[in-house]
């Protein structure tokens, strides 16, 4: 690595670094979204004529550089051969901020997820003993339910998480702990929806079975089974609101018929 400065940003003082990486000492970041091969394949021809003239944004992490933006112009550099790269070094604070911010599309619900849980298991690493309800935390993390369903969606992957926003947007509520006893209630929270999520599996195929298709449907049968409707104030705790939305999806397994007469933007009537 040859450091080549080092320099306040103008604007908060944060000390940032410009020094230029082996390639082989650099990784993107896990959670950045696919590439995109077109996009590698137009800046191999702009850099051919131009060069590489625009540095990476990297943090330090475990002793290698991680890309956190710039993941297209890495790929390119490695398809030209390019031996090292300029990487602009900032605070590893500052890294899932810029992720948000430097998008070229809207961030999936999945992503969105993966992000806040990255996020919250950095901080806990760094001040187990802060509360999740500490200011910093939560001017850091979008929505506490994004956590929950990060750690849902490490365990399954194709998690209908559409189908489960709604409600864990208002009934998953920050919690007054530190974080390391907090991840500990978000994982049991996670595990309430991916037991809702099993039951939704097997309503949905139920009701396949009886000619019931459509592309939402996961989504309607939650919508049908949910215990809050479209109540903007909930007193239920978080527990007992997805209890009793497990409790109403077994309902409608002993009798998917039900569903039937069901219009996917009507309120749930079990």
């Amino acid at each position: 690595m040859a450091k080549i400065a080092e320099f306040q940003e103008p604007l908060l003082g944060h000390t940032l670094e410009i020094e230029m990486i082996p390639l082989e000492e650099v990784k993107v970041i896990e959670i950045q979204r696919k590439p995109s091969q077109y996009h590698v394949k137009r800046l191999v021809e702009s850099m051919r004529k131009l060069g590489f003239l625009v540095p990476v944004i990297g943090i330090r992490r475990n002793g290698r550089i991680v890309i956190i933006d710039g993941q297209h112009r890495y790929l390119a550099a490695r398809e030209l051969g390019i031996g090292e790269i300029p990487v602009i070094i900032v605070p590893e604070k500052l890294a899932f901020d810029l992720m948000e911010l430097n998008v070229e599309k809207q961030m999936s619900l999945r992503e969105k997820a993966y992000v806040a849980l990255n996020v919250y298991r950095w901080w806990r690493d760094v001040d187990p003993e802060k509360k999740e309800t500490d200011r910093e935390l939560r001017d850091a993390v979008e929505s506490i339910h994004y956590v929950t369903l990060g750690l849902a969606y490490e365990k399954a992957p194709k998690l209908f998480g559409s189908a489960y926003e709604s409600i864990l947007h208002r009934v998953d509520r920050w919690l007054d702990l530190p974080l390391t006893e907090a991840l500990a209630t978000r994982e049991a929270r996670a595990e309430m929806v991916l037991e809702v999520e099993r039951l939704v599996r097997e309503a949905v195929a139920k009701l396949q079975e009886l000619g019931v298709n459509h592309p939402f449907l996961p989504r309607a049968v939650v919508s049908f089974a949910s215990p809050i409707g479209r109540k903007r104030i909930i007193e239920e705790s978080y527990e007992e609101v997805m209890r009793k939305l497990a409790e109403n999806v077994r309902v409608l397994l002993e009798d998917p018929r039900r569903f039937l007469s069901f219009r996917f933007e009507e309120e749930p009537t079990v």
